[in-house]
């Protein structure tokens, strides 16, 4: 491979390079880097591996380097920072770990990229973007770099004919500590050529307050893009958009612990296009200046504490492609104004306290395929949509009608909507007769609930509204109808000789509820539940969740004095019987390999494609279940959070089992996905070692040794081979089995801001795979 820059100075590297990845074995050899006149090192999706060459000085003439998607370990060393010429540095989507470099001068580089590796600490110590030099950005030689970050980032909004595109990207890291002041370099923003810049610090652990010079010289910019998403920042919403910045275009910050109200100084963010701010504690009224952002194509203020109407300002966005506001306090009618949106294409709204009728003119929106209305207090008839009408989108409105798979039952006690017939003539009844006949039905209904209060009783009365609402709601795609007694008569009335586990949530038993169709009923201790309607949106919210290795939840059933799940029954038993009542079979490298990556795969996937995202806060061999080809699947998910959800008072109590919580978890209470990687992490060595977590063979070591800590014994006094079974090591192969304990050493990190994500982990056991 040529590493030279291309003799004619003036083509794309973008396109003269386009498709040149080569399978190269082996490191990058740090004599390379002595070449006085190498200017471009690209070498992407090349198999390199090893650690980064640590030898760079301060007359380096590389001003391009991309290493990105590669297997390079270790960390960044400390003397890439001498390299002042770099405007191109990629290390994305490899293995690096521990701090970037002091001084390293990202401000002054056009595209810099480390997201998806293991990196930490703060970004406080960076380059001031004081840049000495005239960017090579700006000259002839490297047009490329342009081509390249736009490739790369091919979402930046359009604003314009901006000359320039910058990108940092930090995210999907460890970085902790508050959000760097500036990013970017005066000399950028000191040019005629305008720049569009987009910073991306989210999915790692910033917190504090939101800076108000985040970024320098903003109104410079052409465009800012920002995304802080999936962090601990805690700020007011309204100190974000009384920065000293006009030029935001695109502003995610979903998943973070942002809270006042929403300002009405946004509406001088006149060029916003994007407002990502879900699962936050955002509060107040839904401003009505958010009606003047012409610009805006998505408004994302999902699972916050928004209260008041929605405004009918909305209705001017012209461009509004995707309006999320569910799972708020919203109250009021649907503005009739939405309709007038004609690019509208996803509108959520469920789980609110909407009221009235859904406008008969969303039948005329000719884009809108994504309608969500469900579980609000809307009434009438559902408009016929051009796309066609999805019945679980109105679900939970226990006053509308028209939909043919209504399958919800109202909640308990509630009457049921009554229905006017109306008459074929085409003549309206007269106020006279309504007024008779309303009075005559409140004085009907006012006799019969006297009768049934004398006559039968208050128990029997009771009684009669239980039989009304024992009813097993299931979600879509479940063979058999179930209702209340076929459950329970078919767990014979939840006997124990049915039982097959024990948790900390309840009960487990098996049933055959219809010939040949098994599944598990999970009873769950009601007195741990409070709050009926906050269970019911939840466990309506897990049942739409699908993956190869979760557990189908399949249906569910509630009242003030029974709660139940129902699941589809696994065969197999649980991963805990099968590590540690084996009966001598042996365990190869490729049986606990797939199971322990169907489990990473199915974590991985609730925290980061579950919205919102799911921690399961109690992994452990007996929550992960098998079916008879050994294929896992983890149970139990979302119960510690519908557990958090339902309680009314504040709670310090840790959902997990003692000797797989994470040191951090049980000290603070604090949940993250980390807390689930620790866990996974004591699942692998115990999958390896044979040994239970707290083995009481551990006790030769002295108190509160656990497996844990013996691992990190043995790799420290250079023992590792006793940690597996020998059944296990004696088939091999041995530096598979190595690499795995690595992993759960780094899965099992004191410091959760080391151990990776569930994302690294997966792409770590697939390198296993390949490499088997």
């Amino acid at each position: 491979m040529d590493y030279s820059p291309s003799s004619s100075g003036g083509g794309s590297l973008a396109q003269s390079l386009q498709g040149e990845f080569n399978a190269f074995v082996g490191s990058i050899p740090f004599n390379l880097f002595q070449l006085p006149s190498l200017q471009i090192l690209w070498a992407p999706r090349a198999n390199l591996d090893g650690r980064l060459p640590s030898n760079w000085t301060p007359s380096c003439p590389l001003r391009v380097i991309n290493l990105g998607q590669n297997y390079i370990t270790g960390a960044v060393p400390q003397s890439l920072a001498m390299c002042k010429n770099l405007t191109f540095l990629d290390l994305s989507s490899n293995n690096l770990e521990g701090y970037l470099p002091l001084h390293l001068e990202v401000p002054c580089m056009v595209y810099f990229n480390v997201s998806k590796n293991n990196l930490m600490g703060a970004l406080s110590s960076l380059g001031e973007g004081n840049c000495s030099t005239h960017m090579a950005y700006y000259e002839d030689s490297a047009v490329f770099t342009e081509e390249d970050v736009k490739r790369s980032y091919s979402n930046i909004p359009a604003v314009g004919a901006a000359t320039s595109v910058i990108a940092h990207d930090f995210s999907w890291n460890s970085f902790l500590g508050q959000l760097p002041l500036f990013l970017v370099g005066s000399r950028f923003v000191a040019t005629e050529a305008r720049s569009s810049y987009r910073l991306l610090l989210n999915n790692n652990g910033f917190s504090g307050p939101f800076p108000v010079n985040l970024v320098s010289n903003c109104n410079s910019l052409l465009s800012l893009s920002v995304n802080l998403s999936v962090n601990e920042i805690s700020t007011a919403v309204g100190s974000v958009f009384n920065l000293d910045c006009a030029r935001i275009v695109e502003f995610e910050a979903a998943y973070n612990q942002i809270g006042g109200s929403v300002s009405p100084a946004i509406g001088e963010s006149r060029i916003l296009q994007l407002l990502d701010l879900r699962r936050n504690k955002l509060s107040g009224i839904i401003p009505d200046q958010l009606g003047e952002l012409k610009g805006l194509k998505r408004i994302l203020l999902g699972e916050n504490n928004l209260t008041g109407e929605i405004p009918s300002q909305l209705g001017q966005l012209s461009s509004l492609l995707l309006l999320d506001l569910s799972q708020n306090a919203l109250s009021g009618p649907v503005p009739v104004s939405l309709a007038k949106v004609s690019g509208l294409e996803t509108l959520l709204l469920g789980h609110n306290f909407l009221s009235g009728e859904i406008p008969p003119s969303f039948s005329a929106l000719p884009n809108l395929t994504h309608l969500d209305l469900s579980f609000n207090n809307l009434s009438g008839r559902i408009p016929s949509l051009q796309h066609g009408n999805d019945c679980e989108s109105f679900k939970g409105n226990r006053y509308l009608h028209s939909c043919p798979d209504l399958s919800s039952a109202p909640p308990a006690g509630l009457p049921e909507p009554l229905e006017v017939h109306r008459s074929h003539s085409h003549k309206r009844p007269r106020p006279l007769i309504i007024a008779l006949v309303t009075s005559a039905c409140v004085i009907l209904a006012t006799l019969v609930f006297i009768v049934l209060f004398l006559v039968i009783g208050k128990r029997k009365l009771h009684q009669l509204r239980s039989r009304r609402r024992r009813i097993v709601v299931t979600f879509p795609n479940v063979p058999p109808e179930m209702n209340y007694d076929s459950v329970v008569r078919a767990t014979d009335n939840f006997s124990i000789r049915n039982l097959i586990g024990r948790g900390g949530f309840g009960s487990t038993y098996k049933a055959e509820v219809l010939p040949g169709f098994l599944v598990a009923v999970k009873r769950l201790s009601v007195g741990r539940f409070q709050g009926i309607q906050q269970f019911d949106a939840e466990i309506r919210t897990l049942g739409r969740i699908r993956h190869k290795n979760l557990v189908t939840l399949l249906g569910y059933f509630m009242s003030e004095t029974e709660m139940f799940l129902v699941y589809n029954f696994l065969s197999g038993g649980n991963l805990d019987t099968f590590i540690h009542e084996r009966s001598g079979k042996t365990l190869e490298f490729p049986v606990i390999h797939k199971i322990a990556l169907d489990v990473a795969q199915a974590l991985a996937y609730l925290h980061y494609s579950c919205s919102p995202r799911i921690v399961h806060r109690d992994i452990k061999p007996s929550n992960i279940l098998l079916d008879r080809e050994l294929n896992a699947y983890i149970s139990d998910f979302g119960l510690a959070r519908l557990l958090e959800v339902s309680e009314t008072h504040a709670t310090t109590d840790v959902a997990g089992t003692f000797g797989y919580v994470a040191p951090e978890y049980a000290t603070t209470c604090r949940v993250s996905d980390k807390a689930d990687v620790y866990s996974f992490g004591i699942v692998l060595l115990e999958l390896m070692s044979g040994k239970k977590s707290l083995d009481p063979s551990f006790s030769d070591y002295g108190n509160g040794f656990n497996i844990v800590a013996w691992a990190a014994l043995l790799l420290e006094e250079g023992r590792a081979q006793e940690l597996f079974s020998p059944e296990l090591w004696g088939c091999g192969p041995s530096e598979n089995l190595m690499a795995m304990l690595r992993l759960a050493s780094f899965c099992t990190s004191e410091s959760h801001s080391v151990r990776p994500s569930m994302k690294q982990v997966v792409q770590k056991l697939k390198q296993l795979r390949i490499s088997t």
